[in-house]
């Protein structure tokens, strides 16, 4: 049984019914340690089919962070989420050999059974409609799941593991504290106590910083303590820097960006992927985490692909797979170019990327759609011209480039045939253009657009 027939079968297997909702509504009534075992399964049946190690191509072999794997940071809202997924799809079918994202199950399975909550129960269900979602991709193995648990002998541990872990937790430490301050001077934290929703935390910054320039935390049981003495108070509440120090509140922002890079800067270490990101203070920040290592922006590339490129954006996922597999040396050729001319622009960053598109991109796509045009009409022309006798066998042949293995006594039949070798030196005149125009870099592009 293969990945994708045993992942799904588990799914289908677990809820007393054939339909989502069915899944929904065992997720939201089971007992926690069905629930567990039930993350557990999936997690464990990705690490038993994940394929062994091979030599990664840098440049096109990626570690996603938890926004663009589906994750609930930095914004658990349904529509943003699948926004990301949909940003996600585009670059790996686009540009990305593999893409490796965080895996839901795997996470539930490391924090143990005493983590199931609602929280963890959203995820799972999210992780499950997220996997529906890129399953073409996950059956091409464009995306995998990441695996963070790994095991490691007493040698590599000591020799390995151990001083990358201790690089890693220093830098944390560094680029937490000028996150924090760089918060701590941008940002308001108000608590309140929504109806029927439970208490929450406001937090306001530039969108630089927090998305959609606000976010919300509610808080699960157990409650801190400090939050039972402000509930007391009037609300809605809004915190002194001393407090928001005192209480480590920026650490619900902090944490999660800095655990996306600790887990990006694991797997390239030891799986030899880049970085993907899809903002500009996550590719910031993950430049001095690690100023080795390369990193792409999944928003950037959308952005110049979506704006300037939109009938290649808009192509449905299965036809660019297949287009792929169909021209696998044009699409090489277009990736490899259009990463030479990313590297030279310095950076991912959106008005470079966007620029890319604009100045070196679209006019290539537009020059080589002149080039097929002008040969398409010129090949009508000149067969009107010379195919000027009764059969049709030839001319179909013509057009489609299989003439019929007895066309020597067509010719013959025509009466010396001149008309008809004129049309065929014409027609060879015209696949020698075509040939040209595939030797275009963006011919894949052009492909795609048709």
């Amino acid at each position: 049984m293969d990945y994708i027939e045993e992942f799904e079968t588990a799914i289908k297997l677990w809820p007393h019914g054939d339909q989502t909702e069915d899944l929904i509504k065992e997720l939201a009534e089971r007992p926690n340690d069905e629930v567990f075992e039930f993350a557990e399964v999936l997690a464990l049946i990705s690490r038993n089919h994940r394929s062994p190690k091979k030599l990664k191509n840098e440049n096109f072999s990626f570690i996603a962070n938890s926004a663009l794997s589906g994750g609930r940071h930095p914004c658990s809202f349904p529509d943003c989420r699948i926004k990301k997924i949909k940003e996600l799809t585009s670059f790996a079918t686009l540009y990305a050999d593999e893409v490796y994202i965080q895996d839901p199950f795997e996470n539930i399975l490391l924090k143990g059974p005493e983590c199931i909550n609602e929280l963890e129960r959203h995820e799972i269900i999210s992780g499950i409609l997220n996997f529906y979602s890129l399953k073409p991709l996950f059956e091409k193995g464009i995306i995998k799941y990441a695996q963070n648990m790994v095991h490691l002998c007493g040698y590599h541990r000591e020799h390995l593991a151990d001083p990358l872990s201790n690089e890693i937790e220093r830098k944390e430490g560094i680029l937490y504290d000028f996150f924090h301050d760089h918060l701590i001077d941008n940002c308001s934290i108000v608590f309140d106590v929504g109806k029927g929703a439970g208490p929450f935390f406001e937090i306001s910054g530039p969108s630089e910083l927090i998305e959609h320039g606000k976010r919300y935390f509610y808080l699960y049981e157990p409650i801190p303590e400090f939050i039972k003495v402000i509930k007391k108070k009037k609300l809605p509440y809004k915190f002194s820097k001393n407090e928001i120090i005192e209480q480590g509140i920026l650490s619900l922002i902090i944490t999660p960006v800095l655990r996306d890079l600790s887990n990006q800067e694991w797997h390239s270490a030891f799986n030899g992927t880049s970085y993907l990101c899809d903002n500009r203070l996550q590719m910031k920040l993950a430049s001095q985490i690690n100023t080795g290592s390369f990193a792409a922006n999944s928003a950037a590339f959308e952005k110049g692909m979506s704006h300037y490129l939109p009938s290649v954006y808009g192509q449905n996922v299965n036809e660019i797979l297949s287009l792929r597999e169909k021209e696998g040396e044009a699409f090489s050729v277009y990736r490899d170019k259009l990463m030479k001319m990313i590297r030279q622009a310095k950076s991912w960053d959106e008005k470079e990327v966007s620029e890319v598109f604009r100045d070196q991109v679209l006019p290539e796509i537009n020059k080589l759609e002149k080039v097929i045009n002008d040969w398409k009409t010129k090949t009508k022309e000149s067969l009107k011209e010379k195919a000027i006798f009764g059969s049709g066998a030839v001319t179909v042949g013509l057009y489609s480039g299989m003439l019929p293995p007895d066309i020597g006594q067509i010719v013959a039949a025509l009466g010396g045939g001149t008309a008809v070798v004129g049309a065929l030196m014409d027609y060879n005149k015209t696949l020698k253009e075509k040939q040209e125009a595939r030797s275009n870099d963006f011919y894949f592009l052009w492909q795609m657009k048709q």
